[in-house]
């Protein structure tokens, strides 16, 4: 018989693997980074969704407090006023500056009937927007006005076909 080496001589040397390559990545990491695009999407559409209704959201709560103060005072004058500040306000933030700014008398009431698809403003409760804040008294249907303003904040748009750039 031939002489006993160790058991341990016998054995071979242990072959490491290839080391781990960084791509492609695993599932786990495809599944995160689409997560994370995913996310910053939505974060980004939520945001510029706020800032563009920013305007809208000051000037229905402008609006609301104007009412409160209307049921308390019940000052006509004051209350024409203020709903044709307040209209003219938004539509300077929402419309091209150029179009409103010089709008004044039946041309700005057109514009408010145009945008806001009525003819309310024209031929309605609104004509006291053109008229009514330079009187010195003034009687106003004020539920018909507030609810004629409040409409027009909240569905006025660009005419069709147009756009703001």
């Amino acid at each position: 018989m031939p002489t006993s080496s160790s058991p341990l001589q016998e054995l071979r040397d242990v072959h490491l693997p290839d080391p781990i390559s960084l791509w492609p990545p695993a599932p786990g990491w495809w599944i995160l980074s689409g997560l994370v695009v995913m996310g910053a999407v939505v974060f980004l559409w939520i945001r510029i969704y706020r800032r563009r209704t920013q305007a809208r959201r000051l000037a229905m709560t402008e609006l609301d407090a104007i009412k409160q103060h209307y049921d308390t005072h019940r000052n006509d004058q004051w209350l024409v006023q203020r709903l044709s500040a307040i209209v003219r306000r938004y539509a300077m933030a929402t419309f091209p500056r150029t179009e409103v700014a010089g709008l004044v008398g039946i041309s700005w009431l057109q514009f408010l009937d145009q945008t806001g698809r009525t003819n309310q403003f024209t031929d309605g409760v609104g004509h006291l927007l053109r008229s009514g804040p330079y009187r010195p008294e003034v009687t106003v249907p004020a539920a018909e006005l507030l609810l004629l303003v409040e409409r027009w904040i909240q569905h006025a748009s660009l005419p069709i076909g147009r756009n703001t750039a």
